[in-house]
């Protein structure tokens, strides 16, 4: 009998035993478990900026200075398209034309050239024999610096006394008579095209 109250004392402690110790693992287990979770989580997803990409940034920095102004240059011999003309095709014999000389840029962008009066000669000429020179009796120093725009003429007048004139101003100047003359332009020496005008009795 005393033997039998002994092995139940014992079934009993056991049976504690063994019930405490399954119910004190289980918040640990759950502890661990969210412990687990939360180093695991993966990190929140990473926001684009709106701002410009460093490669589109460049693009426009190069857009932006290719589209600035490109500094302006001295127009060369080749871009310049250099003329006569006269203000009419026809004068009275006693009259004073104006001629002209004009000059088109013909090049991809403007340029810049020198339209002084002593770069700039007008000479008349009645057939072969050379008539009036604008640099035989005076030229005005100095320069002007002119910006030419592409395609558009730029024109500079001289008044033609209607006498004629020699190199150095020499001999004596004289009224032309009637008939038909020829103008020609010269811009630092090149020579342009020419024009036709008539002195009329």
């Amino acid at each position: 009998m005393l033997l039998l109250a002994a092995l139940l004392l014992i079934a009993l402690s056991v049976f504690a035993l063994v019930n405490s110790s399954s119910g004190g693992s289980q918040p640990a287990a759950s502890a661990a478990s969210t412990a687990s979770r939360s180093s695991t989580a993966p990190p929140p997803a990473a926001t684009t900026s709106p701002s410009q990409s460093p490669s589109s940034r460049s693009s426009s920095t190069t857009e932006a200075t290719s589209s600035a102004a490109a500094p302006l240059v001295n127009c060369t011999s080749k871009q310049l398209k250099i003329a006569a003309a006269s203000d009419a095709k026809s004068y009275p014999v006693n009259s004073t034309p104006v001629l002209s000389l004009i000059v088109t840029d013909l090049g991809p962008r403007p340029c810049i050239t020198d339209l002084a009066d002593k770069q700039i000669e007008l000479r008349v000429y009645a057939g072969s024999a050379r008539v009036w020179g604008s640099h035989d009796c005076e030229v005005q120093p100095g320069t002007s610096k002119v910006t030419l725009p592409v395609g558009k003429p730029i024109r500079r007048e001289i008044q033609w006394s209607g006498l004629s004139s020699q190199p150095a101003c020499a001999g004596i100047r004289q009224r032309v008579p009637p008939g038909t003359y020829t103008v020609l332009a010269f811009l630092a020496g090149r020579q342009g095209t020419a024009a036709t005008f008539t002195m009329a009795g």
